[in-house]
Formats: C-alpha cells, sequence, structure tokens
C-alpha cells in the first residue's frame, strides 16, 4: 500500500482539530444557553470561564477587591446573575431604555436597596398638617404662563458635577443641597458645590446613613446661614459630629425657607416647577433595572411609585427624537451609573414611578 502524501495527513490533521473546535464551540453554547435561562446558574463553585473572566475584568474596573476566596465565589455567582438579567433585557429589545453593569453588579437586590438609597417621608409639623394638597405650596406654579417646552439646568450652568453618595442611604442629603446648589446659582450667578457631609452631620433627628427627610435637610440649610463648600466639609461617606457650630456661614450659599408639595401626580405641576429651578423629587427604586440602567428613557411597571424609597433632583425635561417626554433626572451614584450620573425618566406616561408624588425645593424668600 503506497503511504500517505504528508500533505494530505495535514490537512486530515488540520479537518480533525477544525470539528474538534466546532465541537467545543457547540457544547459551551449549550452550557452557556442553559446557565442564561431564567432562573439557571451554575453549580457553586463552577462557574464558566466566559462569566469568571468578564467578573475579573469588572473588577479590575470598578477596583473591586474580597476578603479571601471564598467571598469572591459568592460575589462571582451574584455578578454573574446579574450579568444575565442585563443582557437578558437587552436582547430582549422590548424597552426604551438599555441596562449595563456597573459598581452595583455584585450586589444583590437586597444589599443595593439597604445601602444605596434613603428617601423617607417627611414628618409634618403643625402648621403642616392641615394643608391640603400643597396648594400653597403651589400657587406659584399655578399663576405661571408661561412654561417652555424644554428646560435643562445643566446648560444653564446650574448643576454640579455628578456625587456619590457611597454605601451611605443619604440620598436625601444630596437632593436638598443639589436643589440648594441650583437655586443659589440662579439667584446669584454662583455654582458653588456644597457639602453634603454637612447636612448629613447636622440635620439631626433621624436623618443618617439609614436614611433621612428631605424637607428636615432644607430647612437646616436655610437656618444654617450658608452650608459651607464641599471642599471644606468633604464628603465621608458616614455620619460625623457637626462641624458647622463654630464655622462661618458661608453667605454666598445662603437661602430661605423651604417649600414641599404633595403633587398627587399633577405632572404639570412637577413641570412648572422645573421651569424656574431644580427641584428635589422622591422616586421608587425597586425594579432591578434602575439600578443597572445605561441609557435611554426609562419606564418603571404601572404599579411602580407605591413604596417611595430614594431622592433625586429634577434638572431639567424634554422630549426624544420620537416625542417620548422625559424628565432629565440627576442622581448620585457616580458618573459610571446611566448617562454619565443622570437618568432620563418617562414624562406623560404614569410608568414614572411616582416622581410627580412629592417635591422639595429651597426659595430665595425669608
Amino acid at each position: 500500500m503506497a503511504p500517505i502524501p504528508s500533505s494530505r495527513r495535514l490537512i486530515c490533521g488540520a479537518l480533525l482539530v477544525l470539528v474538534l473546535v466546532l465541537v467545543l464551540v457547540a457544547a459551551t453554547a449549550v452550557v452557556e444557553a442553559a446557565a442564561e435561562r431564567e432562573g439557571a446558574r451554575p453549580h457553586r463553585g463552577a462557574l464558566l470561564p466566559s462569566v469568571a473572566a468578564r467578573h475579573e475584568r469588572w473588577m479590575a474596573k470598578f477596583g473591586r477587591a474580597y476578603t479571601d476566596a471564598g467571598e469572591k465565589l459568592r460575589r462571582q455567582e451574584v455578578f454573574a446573575a446579574n450579568a444575565r438579567r442585563v443582557d437578558a433585557a437587552n436582547r430582549a429589545g422590548n424597552r426604551t431604555y438599555t441596562l449595563g453593569l456597573n459598581q452595583f453588579s455584585d450586589l444583590t437586590d437586597d444589599e443595593f436597596l439597604d445601602t444605596h438609597l434613603g428617601y423617607r417621608r417627611h414628618q409634618l409639623r403643625p402648621q403642616e398638617k392641615n394643608m391640603s394638597k400643597g396648594a400653597a405650596h403651589l400657587e406659584d406654579v399655578r399663576l405661571q404662563q408661561y412654561m417652555p417646552d424644554s428646560v435643562d439646568w445643566r446648560a444653564q450652568g446650574a448643576v454640579t458635577e455628578i456625587k456619590n453618595q457611597g454605601s451611605c442611604g443619604s440620598c436625601w442629603a444630596f437632593a436638598a443641597v443639589a436643589a440648594t446648589e441650583g437655586i443659589v446659582k440662579i439667584a446669584t450667578g454662583n455654582l458653588i458645590s456644597m457639602s453634603e457631609q454637612q447636612v448629613l452631620d447636622c440635620t439631626g433627628g433621624v436623618s443618617s446613613c439609614n436614611g433621612g427627610d428631605i424637607n428636615a435637610a432644607l430647612r437646616y440649610v436655610a437656618a444654617s446661614g450658608g452650608v459651607q463648600p464641599e471642599a471644606a466639609y468633604a464628603y465621608v461617606g458616614q455620619q460625623g459630629a457637626c462641624r458647622s457650630g463654630g464655622a462661618t456661614p458661608n453667605s454666598a450659599a445662603s437661602v430661605g425657607a423651604p417649600r414641599w408639595a404633595r403633587l398627587y401626580g399633577d405632572e404639570g405641576a412637577l413641570q412648572g416647577l422645573a421651569a424656574s429651578q431644580p427641584v428635589a423629587v422622591a422616586v421608587e427604586v425597586t425594579d432591578p433595572d434602575f439600578r443597572h440602567y445605561r441609557s435611554g428613557v426609562y419606564a418603571g411597571s404601572p404599579s411602580c411609585g407605591q413604596t417611595l424609597n430614594h431622592a433625586v433632583t429634577v434638572v431639567g425635561y424634554g422630549a426624544d427624537a420620537g416625542g417620548q417626554e422625559y424628565w432629565v433626572v440627576k442622581n448620585q451614584w457616580g458618573p459610571w451609573w446611566g448617562e454619565g450620573g443622570y437618568m432620563r425618566i418617562a414624562r406623560g406616561t404614569g410608568a414614572n414611578c411616582g416622581i410627580a408624588t412629592y417635591t422639595y425645593y429651597p426659595t430665595m424668600a425669608s
């Protein structure tokens, strides 16, 4: 029998390798598809190599480190579940927004909700208990003659940089400060980045890293005579002793008495307020899509808004190229979240997670 030429042997060998590679790829695809089915997850200690590598890249991007191998493995599994959910939502293509992995992607839903929100409905003082629908606070809005179709206080220089509350439930302090920064810029022409840490330390009462009251924060801001600049009283992400007692009030940042209103879903009233200045509002952040929001116009489920648990700041409104109206919301989860730290929430659809329920804002009146 004549020997097989070496060239044919090489071709046969290459074909065999190609077949083996195709079989391996097909097998991997089957395993990954099974892992991505709703509710499915790899056995403990048996994460797919691709998921583990993706987690490693994510750790490097966000500077995440873990105490030991066991904690890392547990966080890998949480990360894998969140990644599957994000990928499946984006593949479905049935949302007006996209999701993405961010600094929260190795946290469970409960862990995230326990550490990164913090809104509490404010307690009515005696003089507020007889108010009907906050009518006294909405009078100026009702009398306003003109509301532009769109407003963006960022473009007008009345919004400071995106900040980060960290794992302290201090959203209430950040929203109060952002609204104050806005009205001071509008009234004086000076944009001052103010201290959320001072508000966190000095508001008092039940307001803390476990949650707080925007209205109480704004009352403190007014009573302080002017909150210190951020650089003078830096944010550390935990509540400490109030250091404002010996500090000279920052007269350049002084504001008058705050107002609040219950809007009962009246987006027209919110539009009137937001046309005049940035305002603090409360929203519900229970849907995991919210924390993994990346871009687009976010719309919650019809029931979203029943449990208000997070404070943000409305810094404008408008409509996209398709005519979908939205609110421009400044959050305080760092610039890695959402559209550079901002979110667009659906306006005029009712699927806006309670954004037009309560609003809080400072004034320049005494």
